[in-house]
């Protein structure tokens, strides 16, 4: 979703200029054109960001003109985070929480297929996280924290479900929903409506089509998938007042082993704008300061916390 009232503070991004030109699919000056590629310009640990992909599904991806994983701040610190776009496949709404994420180490972001000249969008939640898997996977290091807002939280979510080796990263789902909140896309057409009206007022019209058809392919996405399974480490769930899912703590309780619940009184649109943005930065950093050791935790009911069950890549 690309939406340029997201932007928060970007005097607080050491990267505002790169999340801007990835905010609709196009990567950073210097980003390599193909996977395999070296970076010019860009520091040795993002160059294995890009993985080369040998598997039947994510062949597409291997032959990219644009990479899905970018890198959008580089600060040094011990938290390495990974943020997974929303409806519409862009960046550009993390920006004003990438300023702050970036403060704790280096921040990643994967934008969706379908945004550049040639590209075919993803219309299925798994095939889509299989191909975030591998590129996530093929980080020098591994992610400690996966951040997602809207469809976002979703793919991060079932992202963190292929992973293997034992690292388990902690998860941040912003008012996004396990599943559909209807029984087909018309049940997200207030939200198709706002996400094109706002991207036409910052693209040409060969994007806005682009972005267009990305969008419906993500609706048909999210129209046909429930959260599967259950994430064994810690999450961090940030609710909206003004949601269309009123009810999704309880959706989601069942798949979160260890979750903490926190209400932002705004909607759906409003929880990365000011003054919202704020608070949400707020929770953020309570989350990623006390880790396991802090007073605000709420076990999901009937769970308890376990070693990570990864899922394989198919």
């Amino acid at each position: 979703m690309c939406d340029p009232r997201g932007a928060g503070d970007p005097g607080d991004s050491e990267s505002p200029g790169i999340i801007r030109r990835a905010a609709c699919g196009t990567p950073p000056e210097g980003a390599p054109r193909r996977f395999g590629s070296r970076p010019a310009g860009l520091d040795r640990r993002f160059e294995r960001g890009t993985p080369v992909s040998h598997s039947a599904k994510t062949e597409t991806t291997a032959v990219l003109d644009r990479p899905l994983l970018l890198p959008l701040g580089r600060r040094a610190g011990g938290t390495h985070t990974v943020v997974f776009h929303p409806l519409g496949g862009g960046l550009l709404p993390y920006l004003g929480l990438v300023a702050h994420l970036s403060r704790h180490g280096p921040v990643y972001g994967i934008r969706a297929l379908g945004l550049e000249e040639g590209e075919e969008p993803d219309t299925c939640i798994p095939d889509m996280a299989d191909r975030y898997a591998e590129a996530v996977a093929a980080l020098p290091t591994p992610a400690d924290l996966f951040v997602g807002w809207s469809l976002g939280g979703l793919l991060g979510f079932e992202t963190a479900r292929r992973l293997t080796g034992g690292h388990t990263p902690d998860l941040v789902l912003v008012d996004s929903s396990p599943a559909p909140v209807g029984t087909g896309p018309e049940a997200y057409a207030a939200v198709r409506r706002q996400v094109l009206s706002e991207a036409a007022a910052h693209m040409d019209a060969d994007a806005l089509a682009r972005t267009e058809r990305t969008v419906d392919a993500h609706l048909k996405a999210r129209t046909h998938h429930r959260a599967q399974g259950r994430h064994p480490g810690r999450t961090l769930l940030i609710t909206c007042t003004g949601s269309d899912d009123p009810q999704q703590a309880q959706r989601w309780s069942p798949h979160l082993a260890d979750v903490s619940v926190r209400l932002l009184d705004t909607d759906h649109f409003g929880v990365l704008r000011a003054p919202h943005l704020k608070q949400l930065r707020l929770h953020l950093q309570e989350f990623i300061t006390l880790g396991g050791n802090g007073p605000a935790r709420c076990p999901a009911p009937g769970t308890e916390r376990c070693r990570a069950v990864t899922a394989p890549v198919r």
